[in-house]
C-alpha cells in the first residue's frame, strides 16, 4: 500500500530558496517542478529546467531551490508500505536523481487528485489515494521508458494533444478544424498537417470516430430516438448521422441498438 503523509499541489515560492536537509527525510518525496530549478548533484548546483522531476529517497540527503522568483512545483511526501515497498526499483523509476520529461501534464492532474483526497479525509481516502499513487507512478514509468518519440519535441505537440483529448471527452461540441487551428494560433493547412503527422489520422475523422463511439454507448444504455441522439452527439442533421453511423460500424443506429441491447459497450 502506499500512504501519503503531507502533501501540496501547484505551490508558489514568490522569492529565490534553498532547500537543505542533509539527513533526509523520514519518507519519500516526489517533486513535479513545473519552473527552473537547480539540484546539488556530487557537491555541486546543477540546473534543470521546467518539468523536472525528483524523487527523494528516504533518508537520502537534500538540497535544491531556485535562482528565480516564482518557483512552482507539485509535491508529495509518501510511504511504500508491505508488497510496494519496492514498487520503484520494479518501475525502475530513478531515485535521487532529477531527470525531464516533456510534460508533466497527466502527472500534475494525479497530484492534484492526491492532495484533494488526502484534504477531504473521507471514510475511503486511504483506498483512494492509494490507487492515485499507483497510477501517477505507472505513468511516470511510462513516460521514463517510453520508446524516443519525434514528435515530442514540436512546441505544437503538446497543446495538440489536449486539444485532442477535449474532443474525445466532450465529442458532442461544435468542433470545426478553422476555430481549433485558431485556438493554437495555426493556418488550417498547417493544423491539419501536424495533426495527421502527430496521430495518424485527420480532426475531422477524430470528431467523427468520437461521436459514434458516444452514440454507441447511449444506443445500449438509453432510450432515445435516433433523432434525439443525433443532436445529443453533436450532428445537426438526422440524415448525416445516420449515413456517418453506418459509414462507421456497418449497420444502422437502429440495427446496432437491437444488436447490442443491454451489453457492456466495447469501446475497441
Amino acid at each position: 500500500m502506499i500512504t501519503v503523509n503531507v502533501c501540496g499541489y501547484d505551490s508558489m515560492h514568490k522569492m529565490k530558496f534553498h532547500r537543505s536537509c542533509p539527513g533526509g527525510y523520514e519518507d519519500h518525496a516526489l517533486l513535479l517542478i513545473k519552473t527552473a530549478s537547480y539540484f546539488e548533484i556530487d557537491g555541486e548546483a546543477t540546473d534543470f529546467g521546467p518539468n523536472t522531476v525528483m524523487v527523494y529517497g528516504a533518508g537520502s540527503p537534500v538540497h535544491y531551490g531556485c535562482r528565480n522568483p516564482h518557483y512552482n512545483d507539485d509535491w508529495i511526501h509518501f510511504e511504500l508500505l508491505g508488497e510496494d515497498e519496492g514498487l520503484l526499483r520494479e518501475l525502475a523509476i530513478p531515485v535521487n536523481r532529477p531527470f525531464t520529461l516533456p510534460c508533466l501534464g497527466t502527472l500534475t492532474d494525479y497530484a492534484r487528485l492526491v492532495v484533494q483526497e488526502k484534504l477531504s479525509a473521507r471514510p475511503h481516502s486511504p483506498q483512494a489515494i492509494d490507487s492515485l499513487m499507483h497510477a501517477l507512478l505507472y505513468s511516470l514509468a511510462d513516460q521514463v521508458h517510453a520508446a524516443p518519440n519525434d514528435n515530442t519535441g514540436n512546441l505544437y505537440y503538446y497543446p495538440m494533444s489536449e486539444l485532442r483529448m477535449e474532443i474525445q471527452n466532450a465529442p458532442w461540441q461544435k468542433w470545426d478544424t478553422p476555430r481549433l487551428a485558431q485556438r493554437l494560433h495555426l493556418s488550417i493547412s498547417h493544423f491539419q498537417h501536424l495533426y495527421k503527422q502527430f496521430f495518424d489520422t485527420t480532426c475531422i475523422q477524430d470528431i467523427i470516430r468520437a461521436r459514434i463511439r458516444y452514440a454507441q454507448l447511449y444506443l445500449c444504455i438509453s432510450e432515445m430516438t435516433v433523432s434525439s441522439l443525433a443532436a445529443f452527439c453533436g450532428y445537426d442533421n438526422e440524415l448525416h448521422f445516420m449515413r456517418q453511423f453506418k459509414k462507421v460500424t456497418g449497420m444502422t443506429p437502429s440495427q446496432y441498438r437491437k444488436a447490442h441491447r443491454g451489453s457492456v459497450f466495447d469501446s475497441d
